[in-house]
């Protein structure tokens, strides 16, 4: 049981790091890249609960922290993805889980995730946060995330329930 969880996670997670390193930072859409590990991580804390959520939170940071090119400090992004994992499967109640509820979640989380890095990486004393840049940054990651949320969170749904019925929430 756990062994099909932990590799449905896995895999999920590393496709959506391939994509948004190879794919997506690519797209030279203005603004922010568009963060599909966060929206999947999101979709399996809904989809498994806050423990695996908080872990696959984790894990996608430390993967995203050590993929090229990494830069700055390594594990702020798998701080700023347990929370998030934790939080996720923790607000929201199982029996209400409405469309307008996951999507805006998904909005909200891409949103606080970009927010939160740039905050973490300024106590840091990093030289890297623009603040005039953030709130654009912080805006159009929202906005990614609400446009990736309807296609991603109802696949990861499914395929969670075909492969693992037994432990989905």
């Amino acid at each position: 049981m756990w062994i099909r969880q932990t590799v449905v996670c896995a895999s999920i997670i590393v496709v959506a790091v391939m994509l948004q390193l190879t794919l997506l930072s690519r797209l030279g859409l203005p603004g922010a890249t568009p963060d599909l590990v966060v929206v999947c991580v999101v979709a399996l804390a809904l989809a498994y609960g806050p423990v695996t959520g908080a872990v696959v939170g984790f894990a996608a940071g430390l993967t995203l922290g050590f993929t090229p090119p990494a830069g700055g400090v390594i594990g702020i992004q798998a701080l700023v993805f347990l929370v998030i994992g934790f939080l996720t499967g923790a607000v929201i109640d199982p029996r209400d889980r409405t469309v307008p509820i996951l999507v805006g979640m998904v909005g909200l989380s891409t949103g606080a995730a970009a927010l939160a890095y740039a905050l973490i990486l300024a106590a840091f004393g990093s030289n890297q946060v623009s603040w005039q840049e953030v709130p654009t940054l912080v805006l159009t990651s929202s906005l990614y995330g609400l446009l990736l949320a309807p296609i991603v969170v109802p696949t990861i749904s499914w395929l969670v329930r075909r492969i693992t019925p037994e432990t989905a929430i």
